[in-house]
């Protein structure tokens, strides 16, 4: 199993807010790929759509960068 990335805390992370797509949402409101509706600017890169993996009532917010998942912390978003 592979380690857990974060978006490092040294990024500055500038979040908008928009309306959610409705691709890739379920019916039950679970899953690994939920888009959401915000988007995130990670210092000078281009927005990217922030992500949900959902299961039993607990979410984790997460961005791809670089071809790899990394997870925002509850306490970086406004």
């Amino acid at each position: 199993m592979s380690n857990v990335e974060y978006v490092p805390d040294g990024c500055k992370l500038a979040f908008r807010e928009t309306e959610a797509p409705r691709s890739g949402q379920t019916v039950s409101g679970y899953g690994r790929k939920l888009p959401s509706r915000y988007l995130v600017k990670v210092d000078s890169e281009p927005e990217r759509r922030v992500r949900f993996i959902c299961y039993s009532n607990a979410a984790s917010a997460y961005i791809i960068r670089a071809g790899r998942m990394q997870f925002i912390p509850d306490y970086r978003f406004p």
